[in-house]
């Protein structure tokens, strides 16, 4: 059967699978299914369950909002968060018993996580009020991308009798829970509180459910996943880092005594970062945390293009990487020596798989039918040497229905961070300019993960060693490959990656087209009204614009608007809370001002990764937009 290419529209036709969770018997996993619904502008997320014994796969909800599965401790319930127009509900499905699942909350404000008390009667759960229209703002940060608003108090922990439907309030509204986890035993319950004053830093801390006494364990953890407890309650377990290197630090996985003591890091002899941070425009974003189960830690490792699962041994220190190869695994779940993973490849979007003592088996087919009649271009791997001696690693994609004799124009594609990294995820977007007959570069140039610490630091450095190694691969890419065509080059990239697509236009005039989504262009004003920008600029810049307003003016590519030779065009949402949509505003009205080639793309709603998470008919619109920019520079 002859493929055919892969289109715009493809993107709202991968189904997406993730959050596996094993049962307590570790027989049953249940995980999450999304589809994109179209011609209702849409998606449909419910909850699936795998039998491992009859190797059946059967649909438990149909909410259409369904996600965060959970397992009571008897098996026999699974607890999942529901969200519609109206508010978000925690929901419990009787597996035994096979009735409908049922409500027991419901709110107009977010549950942004929850976790079963071990003897199964309660759920405990965070909390965060519906905000009002009328805001009143004392302190910062007071809006997050992705959530909106954050003035009306604080994330609490509540806790859910499921019996009667009482709440109970643990926390004060002063007191801002970003994560939890319960003991084992139930008796207590380790929190990680945000810092007032920063919104990256945390500090660990334990409850006693019995008396609600409160005692700090740990201070200035910059975490975003939940914490873990050893199997014999003495630990708490935490993956974060303690900005030794600032924003550019690995994540380590430091174990809290809980009867007093320092926090020991349990991977400093490890030089790569524990974590998901590859690229891929078709995949649901897990914040996956490590899992303590017997003896071991299991966690995400991100190594070059790959992100692997491995584990340590808490007493050896041994590690190892249990599952392998050129992938991208993003979620997973471990009970005794069985593994239920979420894991994709370059060529294939993500479906769940298991591992047991015979191998690893992939459990679901959800993307077959549509990658048996679409053509998919294989990536192949290249390293470069920059001129600093650097190995650099990069991808390339060919055009479909390649001729070595032909000449084609190419997209180099840069990633946002630049903590982040490309990869063996897979990119529909990629495909799609390699069957409109472009070339797909990409690479992880300094500041990438997947690397050392050393680097990934390029804080107070951008726009320098960075630049040179998107420049010197692009040196690289044309003298390797004499079928790209040097005049019709284009380039475009995503928040960082849009600040280096502002940054590269307004340094050379190489490429013919360019492409700046959720960008910077102004470091000042990225300061002052984005959800990070007092705390990720003070880092990677250097203090604040009083202190340093050199600094601040030298990295803001709005300065030199006026050497802009290059046809732009701007991509932004307009509730972007990470890179405000007055970056690209800006930009194009310099350019504007000056009667350069420019236009501006504004998209009412998707916040700062509209491409992956808005509306389908946004993503869909955002691409054929991008196609047809690039369609008119680049193939005249």
């Amino acid at each position: 059967m002859e493929k055919r290419k892969i289109q715009v529209g493809d993107v709202g036709r991968f189904v997406m699978v993730d959050e596996p969770v094993i049962s307590p018997d570790g027989w049953l996993v249940a995980f999450l299914v999304k589809r994109t619904l179209v011609t209702e502008d849409r998606y449909s997320s419910n909850l699936w369950i795998y039998n491992r014994q009859t190797r059946r796969l059967s649909q438990l909800t149909s909410g259409g909002g369904d996600h965060s599965p959970a397992w009571a401790p008897d098996g026999l319930r699974l607890a999942f968060v529901s969200r519609n127009p109206q508010g978000m509900a925690i929901w419990i499905a009787d597996l035994e018993g096979h009735a409908a699942p049922r409500p027991v909350f419901h709110t107009k404000g977010r549950i942004p996580r929850f976790h079963w008390s071990p003897e199964g009667e309660h759920i405990l759960f965070l909390h965060r009020k519906e905000e009002k229209d009328i805001k009143e703002i004392e302190d910062i940060p007071f809006w997050i991308d992705g959530e909106g608003f954050i003035c009306q108090g604080a994330t609490q922990l509540l806790r859910l009798n499921i019996l009667s439907g009482e709440v109970e309030t643990l926390t004060d509204t002063e007191t801002d829970v970003r994560s939890f986890a319960c003991s084992h035993k139930g008796d207590r319950v380790a929190l990680c509180l945000a810092h007032k004053r920063d919104f990256y830093l945390c500090d660990v801390l334990l409850m006693d459910m019995e008396t609600g006494a409160i005692q700090e364990m740990a201070s200035g953890f910059q975490t975003f996943v939940p914490p873990a407890w050893s199997p014999d309650d003495k630990f708490i377990l935490i993956q974060g880092h303690r900005r030794q290197r600032g924003m550019a630090s690995h994540n380590d996985l430091w174990l809290i005594p809980v009867d007093g003591g320092k926090p020991r890091n349990l991977t400093a002899q490890l030089p790569l970062n524990i974590g998901n941070s590859l690229y891929c425009d078709v995949r649901i974003r897990i914040l996956q945390g490590p899992v303590w189960e017997g003896k071991c830690v299991y966690f995400l490792l991100s190594e070059g293009g790959a992100v692997k699962l491995a584990r340590v041994n808490v007493e050896s220190g041994e590690l190892k990487v249990i599952v392998d190869g050129d992938v991208g695994v993003n979620s997973f779940s471990v009970k005794g020596d069985y593994l239920a993973f979420s894991k994709g490849t370059d060529t294939a979007p993500i479906e769940l798989w298991e591992k047991t003592k015979e191998g690893e088996r992939r459990i679901t087919h959800f993307n077959d039918g549509l990658l048996r009649h679409v053509n998919i271009a294989r990536p192949e791997r290249f390293t470069f040497r920059a001129s600093d001696g650097q190995a650099i690693e990069g991808w390339i994609i060919k055009p479909n229905d390649f001729d070595p004799n032909r000449g084609y124009p190419a997209i180099l594609w840069i990633h946002g961070g630049p903590k982040s990294k490309f990869g063996y995820d897979f990119m529909h977007e990629f495909q799609l300019y390699a069957a409109n007959g472009y070339a797909v570069a990409y690479l992880n140039p300094r500041g990438s993960d997947g690397y050392s610490e050393d680097f990934a630091d390029i804080r107070k450095h951008f726009g320098e060693r960075d630049y040179q190694d998107i420049m010197e691969g692009t040196d690289w890419l044309l003298n390797k490959f004499p079928w790209i065509d040097p005049d019709r080059l284009g380039v475009t990239g995503i928040s960082y990656g849009g600040f280096m697509t502002n940054w590269i236009v307004t340094h050379t005039d190489r490429f013919a087209a360019a492409v700046s989504e959720e960008g910077i262009s102004d470091q000042i004003t990225m300061f002052g009204t984005t959800d990070i920008g007092p705390f990720f600029n003070k880092d990677v810049i250097g203090g604040e614009p009083w202190s340093n307003l050199e600094s601040y003016l030298e990295k803001s590519p709005l300065l030199r608007a006026d050497r802009v030779k290059t046809p732009i065009m701007f991509i932004h949402s307009l509730d972007d809370l990470r890179c405000g949509v007055e970056q690209s505003i800006q930009l194009f009205t310099a350019l504007r001002c000056l009667g350069r080639k420019a236009k501006l793309l504004l998209l009412p709603s998707g916040g700062h990764v509209v491409g992956w998470t808005g509306r389908p008919s946004l993503r869909i619109e955002r691409l054929r937009q991008k196609l047809l920019w690039f369609d008119e520079f680049l193939k005249r």
